[in-house]
Formats: C-alpha cells, sequence, structure tokens
C-alpha cells in the first residue's frame, strides 16, 4: 500500500486552485490601474489658459462633439489633431499621461489609451464600470467596450452601456460592434445614411512595411470594386507573363512578383509584349547591417535596420541580385566617430548617425523609429560660448515629437550617461534609465499622505 500523501503535498487541484488566486489577484491589480487612471486624469485638468491631451480614434483620425453628434474632422489638415474637443470626459493637461505611462512601465501612447479608456468608462459607461470596480469583470474585456463606443453620440453610449453592462464578461467583438451599429441605426439612422453615402472616404491601400526575417511584407486594399478588379486581372496578366519568360515558381508567388513588376510600368509593358526591359526605375533605400563574417559568408545573420528586424544574410543577397532595381551601397557611418558642427542646423551625415546609434525615441518605454523623431539638442544649443550644448554626436539624441516637447516645456530632463545610456528624471522626482535594450526603473520618490505629489 503506497505511504499516505504528507498534508502539504502539492496537488493538481492545489495549483489550479493557486492558479485562480493567482488570476483574480491580477484581474483586481488591473481594475485598480484603471481606478487610478481616472484619479490622475481628475488631478490634472486643463486650467484656463491651458493645452489639453486632445482624443482621437482607435485609427488616429480625430473626433469632435458638435450637439452630441460625432463628427470626423478632416485627417488631413495639419491642425485638425489640435482641434479636437474630448467626447463626454473630462479634457486631460497634455503632458500629464507621460508620468503616469512610464510609471506603469509603459509607451506614453499606450498610458494615452488606458487613461482615455478609463475616462470613458468612468463618465460614460457607467454601469460597465462598476463591474469592472466591483471585480466582476476584467479591465481588458471593459476597455474594448470603451474603445467601441468612442467619439459616439451620449444617447448611443447609453444605449450601449444599458445591452452590454450584464453580459460584458463574455460578450465578444462581433457581438459587441452589432450591438453599437443597431444603436446607430435606431437612434441616429440619417448619421448612419451619410457615412454609408461617404463610404469613399474609407477607401485605402497600407503597406505593412516591416519585413519579416524572411523578407515578406504584407500590403493591404480596400477600394472601389472596378478598380481592384482591374488590378486583379492586370497581376494575372504579369503572373502569366512571367512563367513565358521561364519562371517556375507557383502561381501565388508569380501574383505576388507581379506587384513588384507593375511598380515600373515600363517594366510591365516590356514583358506583356515580349520586348527587352529598358534600365529599371525603381529604388528602394534599406539600411542592412552585416559584420565582416557576413560578407565573408560566416554569420547567418544581418539586422534590417529598416524594420529593427533581424534576418538571414541570404535574403540580404537575394535582393543584391535582383537586376529589376537600383542598388545603391552608401559609404559606413562610423558610430564611433564624434561629428560635429558649429551651426544648430544638423548635417545630414550627423543626423544619419544619431539614427544609427539610436533606433527609436530615447524617452522612457517609447518605441516610436528615430527616423519618425526629431533630433534633440540634449543641452540647449547656444551662440553664447560655453552657455549650451555643442551640435555634435554627444549632445544629439532622437526624441519623438510628443516627447521633445514634454522634454522642453515640461519638468522632464535627461542627460547621457554613456553613449547609449540615458537618465530621465520625471517632474516628480522618478528616475528611469533608458538603453538599446529597454527602460528600467532607477528609483521612485517617497510619497507621504500629506504630501501626495512629493512636493
Amino acid at each position: 500500500m503506497p505511504a499516505a500523501l504528507a498534508d502539504t503535498a502539492v496537488t493538481p487541484a492545489l495549483l489550479l486552485d493557486e492558479v485562480r488566486r493567482a488570476r483574480a489577484a491580477a484581474e483586481a491589480a488591473e481594475a485598480r490601474i484603471m481606478e487610478l487612471a481616472v484619479e490622475w486624469a481628475h488631478a490634472h485638468p486643463v486650467l484656463e489658459g491651458g493645452e489639453g491631451w486632445q482624443i482621437t480614434s482607435a485609427t488616429g483620425v480625430p473626433y469632435s462633439e458638435v450637439d452630441g453628434i460625432a463628427l470626423a474632422l478632416d485627417p488631413t489638415d495639419p491642425a485638425a489633431e489640435e482641434l479636437v474637443e474630448w467626447c463626454g470626459i473630462p479634457p486631460v493637461a497634455w503632458d500629464a499621461p507621460a508620468a503616469f505611462a512610464a510609471a506603469n512601465k509603459m509607451s506614453t501612447a499606450a498610458g494615452k489609451r488606458l487613461i482615455r479608456d478609463a475616462l470613458i468608462l468612468h463618465h460614460r459607461l457607467p454601469r460597465t464600470w462598476v463591474r469592472v470596480t466591483c471585480g466582476e469583470v476584467p479591465a481588458w474585456r471593459a476597455r474594448r467596450v470603451a474603445e467601441a463606443v468612442l467619439a459616439a453620440p451620449a444617447d448611443v453610449v447609453a444605449y450601449v452601456d444599458d445591452q452590454v453592462a450584464p453580459v460584458v464578461g463574455t460578450i465578444g467583438t462581433v457581438t459587441l460592434d452589432q450591438v453599437v451599429d443597431r444603436a446607430m441605426m435606431l437612434l441616429h439612422a440619417e448619421a448612419r445614411e451619410a457615412d454609408q453615402a461617404c463610404a469613399t472616404e474609407s477607401h485605402e491601400v497600407r503597406f505593412h512595411g516591416d519585413a519579416q526575417p524572411d523578407g515578406t511584407a504584407e500590403l493591404y486594399a480596400r477600394g472601389d470594386w472596378k478598380d481592384l478588379h482591374d488590378l486583379h486581372q492586370a497581376v494575372t496578366h504579369v503572373a502569366a507573363a512571367l512563367k513565358a519568360a521561364g519562371d517556375e515558381d507557383d502561381l501565388d508567388v508569380r501574383r505576388a512578383r507581379a506587384l513588384g513588376v507593375l511598380a515600373d510600368p515600363a517594366q510591365a509593358l516590356a514583358l506583356l509584349a515580349g520586348t527587352d526591359a529598358p534600365a529599371p526605375a525603381k529604388q528602394a533605400v534599406l539600411y542592412l547591417h552585416l559584420t565582416d563574417l557576413g560578407l565573408l559568408g560566416l554569420d547567418p545573420v544581418a539586422l534590417n535596420d529598416t524594420t529593427r528586424h533581424a534576418m538571414l544574410t541570404t535574403q540580404v543577397q537575394q535582393w543584391l541580385a535582383r537586376t529589376d532595381t537600383h542598388v545603391v551601397v552608401k559609404p559606413v557611418i562610423d558610430l564611433a566617430e564624434d561629428l560635429y558642427t558649429e551651426s544648430y542646423a544638423i548635417p545630414d551625415r550627423l543626423r544619419e548617425q544619431t539614427q544609427l546609434l539610436h533606433p527609436t525615441c530615447v524617452f522612457p518605454f517609447c518605441t516610436r523609429p528615430s527616423r519618425r523623431c526629431d533630433c534633440d539638442h540634449i543641452d540647449a544649443w547656444s551662440t553664447e560660448p560655453g552657455q549650451g550644448g555643442a551640435t555634435c554626436t554627444h549632445n544629439l539624441a532622437p526624441l519623438c515629437r510628443h516627447h521633445h516637447r514634454l522634454k522642453t516645456h515640461t519638468g522632464w530632463t535627461y542627460r547621457r550617461l554613456d553613449t547609449r545610456l540615458f537618465l530621465w528624471t520625471d517632474p516628480h522626482g522618478n528616475h528611469y534609465l533608458r538603453d538599446r535594450g529597454g527602460t528600467s526603473v532607477v528609483s521612485q520618490t517617497s510619497r507621504t499622505a500629506t504630501d501626495p505629489a512629493g512636493g
């Protein structure tokens, strides 16, 4: 007879109980963070004459609410984002989300979305919000509802809250979208008809440019049926011409390659006519990093700096061997060289070096690619000798526009500790170390009950 198990022995049932307790604790913590997001927003209102952080839709299109009806502003208008007003929730100071996000170990953009969703739940979806704060519904499920009613009219949001709150713990995204659509049709039929009449505004072509390690990427198109039908036919004809020219790949592969051929109309016409193609007109600029061993064929991994993905050197070799595009080899920039100029303007070579040294914005937890960022003088540049920082390698760093403004106009400060290491301090005395590997919390200021801001 086997020996009796000790009372403290771990059994599958005990492990599952521990999993359930851990899950409940995690959901309670997430709900508390949502409550803190609301408290943080309420503690940072837009004062008279101050600037508020503006709300945008999930796709980045800004909205304003006029007489209870949500109106989309022209996203091509450079001033549109600055003109947007919050929809049914109190405005928050523009510089407030960054410190909250950093304390929560997330990017400012992610922190903004969390604060936005928490405010929508608190102010516009009260029944759903109660279920979150009572621990009945995970925060992530409630946030899906907040995103679904973003910028919707007040009566639509109230309808959705009544319908969804009882089942928010189990409702799926398809059903949720159907509830929102039904509310719009019931309460704002004319607005829905206008949306359908303006359906062409949703036509788009999106290139997901992050090349995968195998060199592939994705292209998405939505447009008029006739236009896309004609493109489909052209792709089919070019794919057939590629096969006639000796391409033995499968049809789907040739159809994908046909898109690249159509990008050079002269080459496409020559291929379809069976004549010699002219010199290629296409040019692709990629920043590919190879080690000295890679050039000798001994290192199989390269870095695509354009997309920040590792890839096989064989893929680089295949691209270089193609005859349908120009290959431009640019001089290697020595990242250890200290480049300098006496002017405030940053020369292309110095800007390029800065972007290569720092692939992303160097603000805590930010991941925006440096090629889409401003080039910031860490110590402000000045014409007076000894009164400011120089325009040189060791005084430049990429900051996205929002974080550049934070550094310039608020209490956020940073300094370089090493070539690629920065120490940031937020307005409340918290410190963050940022390097190429990411962000780590160095220290947090102590708080007291009588001095919650640490001031």
